[in-house]
């Protein structure tokens, strides 16, 4: 099979600034020219008291659940300056997909079960083929996280603690890099999650963003992030099935194979 190549496409990339080398690191090795331009910022929780009760309590716990890696980083960051660098014993831990699962391993938080399908649905499977009645799940989140989780688990018989490690906030933005994009929009934008997509309309401006929108193709990883940018009136033009920093540049070389149609709302 003739393997793909990115061969100069501009590739934007609105992972948070310190989680964005990697991913362009892989578009640079295949040819690719990432375009960094922020549109989240993660912020630890302000309020530690819930986090640092549950760290306390730990082993009263069945599960710990992940559902980003951004949930590994904050909670076992938080774990390890409370001096806990496993979990206890007895105490088990699922991850909602690879790229968490790795982040968890090189916390000290390894996990015991990966989601196969890497969404909050997919999670809440996993745990039902381990048994979920009469369990006891700790839930770190972030504050914009959805209650699928919890909500699932309650039907099915288990209890959730849910503590919030750390919310999405608004970079500033870069009044350079922001004009360059609206006058040259990439081949490709790139969203890991909704509200990547939502604060990029807020840091470019609706009509600016929605016209770089209509010249690009939009990429999405996982299903809540291409929600989000349907309910804009846009359609997601490449959405990987492994939801992973390869996965996407799988998935968008493929996509860039394929002619994007005229028009870029509800193509």
């Amino acid at each position: 099979m003739r393997e793909m190549s990115l061969s100069g496409k501009r590739i934007l990339i609105t992972r948070s600034e310190d989680q964005a080398e990697g991913f362009a690191a892989l578009i640079r090795k295949r040819g690719g020219v990432p375009v960094l331009f922020p549109t989240i910022r993660l912020v630890p929780s302000g309020d530690t008291a819930p986090v640092d009760s549950a760290l306390s309590r730990l082993s009263s716990f069945d599960w710990i659940l992940f559902a980003s890696a951004n949930a590994a980083t904050f909670f076992c960051g938080r774990a390890a300056r409370a001096g806990v660098s496993k979990p206890p014993p007895g105490v088990r831990v699922a991850s909602i997909g690879p790229g968490t699962s790795r982040e968890l391993q090189r916390m000290g938080f390894s996990a015991d079960v990966t989601a196969v399908r890497h969404t909050a649905e997919g999670l809440v499977e996993v745990l039902r083929e381990e048994g979920i009645a009469g369990k006891r799940f700790l839930l770190p989140r972030a504050l914009e996280g959805r209650e699928v989780i919890s909500g699932e688990i309650g039907r099915q018989g288990g209890s959730v603690e849910e503590v919030v490690v750390y919310r999405n906030g608004l970079p500033e933005v870069d009044g350079g890099a922001a004009r360059k994009i609206v006058e040259t929009p990439p081949d490709v934008c790139t969203f890991a999650s909704p509200s990547a997509f939502r604060n990029f309309f807020l840091l470019l401006g609706e009509g600016p963003a929605a016209e770089v929108l209509t010249r690009s193709l939009i990429a999405a990883i996982g299903e809540v992030t291409a929600r989000a940018v349907k309910k804009k009136k846009f359609a997601v033009d490449i959405m990987p099935e492994k939801y992973t920093l390869e996965g996407m540049v799988e998935a968008i070389e493929a996509g860039l194979a394929s002619p994007k149609p005229d028009g870029g709302t509800e193509r």
